[in-house]
């Protein structure tokens, strides 16, 4: 039961993505700023802390996999994505138990190593013409705010429903 609620609101939390994703852009003169929500990524790590390694391996996996389907330009990009993601951020981890200040900053750390694993996958291929510059200040910076922004809102609400998880799992009724 508790794993289909997780791949629920991971499904949940990828149309949320994809809504923001719609719904913030901005033009500044002739410069377009990208805010990039990854709502999902952040629920898939924060599993990974929080219900063990297999647990954010599996929902990676399947979140990637619905991902690469919708958005439909490289598929299996977001799966492997995700999937390394899920390894590193269990092993770098590890030494921080459960520390809130360094959970938010591998958190947003997760989330750069994502942007650029993704804009090099698409520049290798040739989808994107990739200038550092627009891609730092047009991009990365707005989607770390972004992001740190949707992090402060849903670890709350995230910790308040893992700790209800708990107590059900935890005790008898």
């Amino acid at each position: 039961m508790r794993a289909l609620s997780y791949l629920v609101i991971g499904i949940i939390l990828f149309y949320i993505d994809t809504i923001i994703g719609l719904v913030i852009p901005m033009h500044i003169g002739k410069f377009e700023i990208i805010f990039v929500p990854h709502l999902t990524l952040l629920f898939i790590l924060l599993l990974t802390i929080y219900r063990g390694f297999g647990v954010g391996l599996i929902l990676g996996g399947l979140l990637g996999i619905v991902t690469d389907l919708y958005l439909g330009s490289v598929y299996g990009l977001y799966m492997f994505g995700y999937i390394l993601l899920v390894l590193l951020f269990d092993n770098f981890f590890k030494v921080f138990y459960r520390d809130y200040t360094m959970m938010f900053i591998l958190n947003l750390c997760s989330v750069v190593a994502f942007e650029i694993y993704i804009a090099c996958i698409y520049a290798i291929i040739g989808f994107i013409n990739f200038n550092i510059i627009n891609f730092l200040l047009l991009r990365l910076l707005p989607t770390i705010l972004l992001n740190f922004i949707l992090l402060i809102i849903v670890f709350p609400i995230f910790l308040k429903y893992i700790k209800k998880m708990q107590n059900k799992i935890d005790t008898k009724v």
